[in-house]
């Protein structure tokens, strides 16, 4: 399901900068160029331009309250005998001169920078205009002494085009999903102007054409460009080169490599799983279980679901006259056993595990995957229950203990935390990993819980899942 108002309610509660910290960038914007302007900076101030996410309006709320980017652009004259690093360096020195901002200056690679703690970074980037006599315009690179093509009003506009194609600004808001996705994903690692022109790139004229069909909503925009971008990332294995749409000699890899694009692209591909899994469910609370998985649960807070602390009270629903109050479900697994994990929540009542995103991972394979665990080279089953800051190795074999043959077939492993101490850590773990070395995966014992993994083998010619294990359950004390 769509939930488009819960929609809204998301980007308006959770994503979007609220007015009041966008009110206070453009005081201090405007002081800060009024300063710049009364200074006596050499070279010819043409204007001032807000760019980036501010000049985009894909800026979002920085997730824990901490700081946000922002970009302004001062178009000058160039000045006869400067080199790049000189803009930079003279604009640095007049903020240094002062005692207001002495404090709060540093010189960045292309800008002089504004750490105003707590709130946000105001890059001043000079750009210089006509050098040479041309009407391009040049960044200042101080580091490597370069000017560097640079054209970001026409790239707003070529932005701004693409957002009015999809109607009701939804390739902005689009935008601002995924950056607060890759703002909460360690494993979504990508700069803001590489990650909007990708995006960017998703939308033609024809979305203009087809906009009642592509983008009536804000999630079925989300569907459509989320879905768009992943074909294109699954069909480039190598890290290809995303280029200025305006500005072809300038590219957006700095500080992408091969290993960051293969990560970004790995974990992008389950995200949209994700996204089109929620869409596509038919019902209403399992539709925003899925979405919560995919954006956590400030997602329709106002819906109740199966919390992970609800756990507990799914075990101690299965005994019958449980003697005191426990604690919490280690202490029911102690005094009932290991018997009692068979009353644990099945996966999907537990929101944050992801669910198999395999082909052919269906119950019936279910008893096809064994896993094996040691602990210091002593076996562990289980339901055991095993002490904290120890280290776990997990073994998947088949039915009769052999192991999947490398490299024609692969094992993900989902690994599940539960209980207050990982909630706590910010650790609710749910998601899928790879093995290391191959059929196996070590893990710690660090919050006290209850815990499970599970095994899916995978063959490795059509990535069909032709194993899957039961939930091999770890209880740390």
């Amino acid at each position: 399901m769509r939930h488009a108002q819960y929609f809204d309610e998301f980007l308006r509660d959770t994503v979007n900068l609220n007015q009041t910290r966008i009110d206070i960038l453009q005081q201090r914007v405007a002081t800060v160029e009024d300063l710049v302007r009364r200074s006596d900076w050499t070279p010819t101030i043409r204007s001032f331009e807000a760019q980036g996410s501010w000049a985009h309006k894909t800026i979002i709320k920085p997730p824990n309250g901490g700081d946000f980017d922002a970009d302004l652009v001062i178009f000058i004259n160039p000045v006869t005998g400067w080199r790049p690093r000189d803009y930079v360096d003279t604009l640095v020195g007049i903020f240094r001169a002062s005692g207001t901002y002495k404090d709060l200056v540093t010189a960045s690679g292309r800008c002089a920078t504004l750490d105003y703690t707590g709130d946000f970074h105001l890059d001043l980037v000079p750009c210089v205009v006509g050098r040479g006599g041309n009407s391009q315009f040049e960044v200042c690179n101080r580091r490597d002494d370069l000017f560097e093509p640079t054209d970001g009003l026409a790239y707003a506009r070529w932005f701004a085009e693409r957002n009015a194609w999809t109607g009701g600004h939804r390739l902005r808001k689009v935008t601002r999903l995924l950056k607060y996705l890759r703002d909460t994903r360690a494993d979504l690692s990508i700069k803001s102007i590489l990650l909007t022109t990708l995006i960017g790139n998703q939308v033609t004229a024809m979305d203009e054409a087809l906009r009642d069909q592509w983008h009536p909503d804000v999630p079925t925009s989300l569907k459509r460009v989320a879905g768009l971008l992943d074909d294109y990332l699954q069909a480039n294995v190598a890290m290809p080169t995303v280029t200025n749409p305006v500005l072809p000699s300038e590219t957006f890899m700095r500080q992408w490599d091969q290993a960051r694009y293969t990560a970004f692209r790995t974990s992008f591909h389950s995200c949209r799983q994700g996204i089109d899994g929620a869409h596509a469910e038919p019902d209403q609370s399992e539709s925003i279980r899925k979405w919560r998985l995919v954006f956590g649960d400030g997602f329709a807070p106002s819906i109740e679901v199966l919390k992970a602390d609800t756990i507990r009270d799914s075990l101690v629903r299965a005994v019958a006259n449980p003697v005191g109050a426990p604690a919490d479900a280690v202490e029911l697994v102690e005094r009932h056993g290991s018997r009692i994990l068979a009353f644990m929540p099945r996966d999907r009542d537990v929101p944050h595990v992801t669910p198999a995103p395999f082909t052919g991972a269906a119950d019936q394979a279910a008893q096809r995957v064994q896993i094996r665990a040691w602990r210091d080279r002593q076996r562990v089953t289980s339901g055991e229950i095993v002490p904290p800051n120890a280290r776990l190795t997990f073994e998947a074999v088949t039915a009769v203990g052999l192991p999947f043959p490398h490299p024609e077939y692969q094992v993900r492993w989902r690994v599940a935390n539960t209980d207050e101490a990982a909630r706590r850590a910010g650790e609710l773990r749910g998601g899928f990993y790879d093995s290391n070395p191959p059929g196996h995966r070590t893990e710690p014992t660090k919050h006290r819980g209850v815990h499970w993994v599970e095994a899916f083998a995978l063959r490795n010619r059509d990535n069909r899942c032709v194993g899957a294990s039961e939930r091999f359950y770890v209880v740390i004390r």
